[in-house]
């Protein structure tokens, strides 16, 4: 009967600590803004952002130092590409340089004299290609534009000459091109910035709420001197365990909602790429949020200054970034720093997630990742319930 009665009473307690988290969050504004609202902003200003999926119309210079009917040609095609759009012709390359530099274009690209004459006596020609390689994406894309131009251009002049030897126009085609690749893109049919980097950035930004978020209120604790750790001495050993547990509930409530704006709304909005059901994707983010509950619970002790919290997350925002893999691949980065970002609950859930929601893998696919999720949140709670009863003695000693 004891038993039954210490049971109801931490199950009071617990809610009562998460009521009072609740409480505490929904008072401090600056914590309600990183918790909730940066929710809210950033995946819709990101997703807005990146909307228009790919770069299209991207304004470059055509240098035409030939001015012959096949370069004026080769400017409609590259004109009529999606790509790019022609917008200025200057008249020399220092010109197109300083229009450049100006940026009211982001790109050249230059047509060579005797640029007629050379494919007339079929000898090869060159087309210069001037794109900015610090800006990769635009650099990407006017190389593809330029790439494509020349492969048809190209191949036309290739199908006539065979023409004229007395090939049909299907034997032309054959001996031109004798191999056809043909390319299926899988899971980003259109090849869409957006579509590749948004759903494993708002993993990434759950995460880094959390942490920043648990890290204001743990330094808000510390500045008020309301620290969980000066407990009463008869009740350290039976608050401690409900107290973990609310706080952990009011955050993963938060984070309940958060999903459902941004794995849910937000993903739908913007036609992201879904082939997974809901449930399945609950179930692997279920222990992912209890990982970065359970580590954000216990950094959070560490900072006895709200802003601390902030600084030190901040810092930790770039790594998190890099080592999820979402910017540069793992299979590229050296393997002790892969082992390493694992700290990271988003470094597994990131991969998971995709494989799951934009490749259709099925729970099937990613149960080592469920599973490694919940042994780091099981570590991590673990970890931050001894370090309470650890400080709470150390507090209680010093008193």
């Amino acid at each position: 009967m004891q038993t039954t009665k210490d049971n109801i009473n931490s199950l009071e307690l617990t809610a009562r600590h998460l009521l009072q988290e609740l409480k505490s969050i929904f008072s401090d504004s600056g914590a309600l803004l990183i918790l909730i609202g940066a929710m809210i902003i950033y995946p819709v200003i990101y997703s807005i952002g990146y909307s228009n999926e790919v770069l299209t119309d991207l304004p470059v210079g055509v240098v035409d130092l030939d001015q012959s009917s096949l370069s004026r040609k080769y400017i409609s095609m590259l004109d009529g590409t999606s790509e790019v759009a022609v917008t200025i012709e200057p008249a020399s390359l220092s010109e197109a340089e300083q229009l450049f530099m100006d940026n009211k274009i982001t790109g050249v690209i230059l047509i060579p004299q005797n640029f007629e004459k050379d494919i007339l006596k079929e000898q090869p020609t060159h087309v210069a290609v001037y794109a900015d390689g610090s800006y990769f994406l635009k650099y990407k894309t006017q190389y593809t534009a330029a790439s494509y131009v020349n492969a048809y251009f190209s191949g036309g002049i290739s199908i006539k000459r065979y023409m004229a030897e007395g090939q049909s126009f299907r034997q032309a085609e054959i001996s031109n091109s004798p191999i056809d690749a043909q390319t299926h893109i899988l899971y980003n049919p259109s090849s869409s910035y957006g579509s590749f980097i948004m759903p494993g950035l708002i993993i990434l930004i759950l995460q880094q709420t959390l942490l920043i978020g648990i890290g204001i209120m743990g330094g808000s604790f510390s500045e008020s001197k309301n620290t969980p750790f000066v407990l009463t001495p008869d009740k350290q050993k039976r608050e401690v365990l409900p107290l973990i547990f609310g706080k952990a509930g009011a955050y993963l409530l938060i984070s309940m909602m958060n999903i459902g704006l941004a794995i849910v709304l937000v993903h739908h909005w913007f036609s992201f790429p879904d082939k997974a059901e809901m449930t399945d994707v609950l179930l692997l983010l279920f222990p992912f949020l209890i990982a970065v509950i359970f580590l954000g619970i216990g950094l959070s002790t560490l900072f006895k200054h709200r802003e601390s919290s902030i600084v030190f997350m901040m810092f930790l925002s770039p790594i998190a970034l890099f080592v999820s893999g979402v910017s540069w691949p793992v299979s590229a980065m050296p393997q002790w720093l892969v082992e390493l970002s694992k700290i990271f609950p988003a470094t597994t859930a990131i991969p998971a997630y995709l494989r799951l929601r934009i490749m259709g893998t099925g729970l099937s696919g990613i149960k080592s990742e469920i599973l490694f999720l919940y042994a780091q949140a099981a570590l991590y709670g673990a970890l931050t319930i001894v370090y309470f009863f650890f400080r709470i003695r150390k507090s209680a000693a010093a008193q």
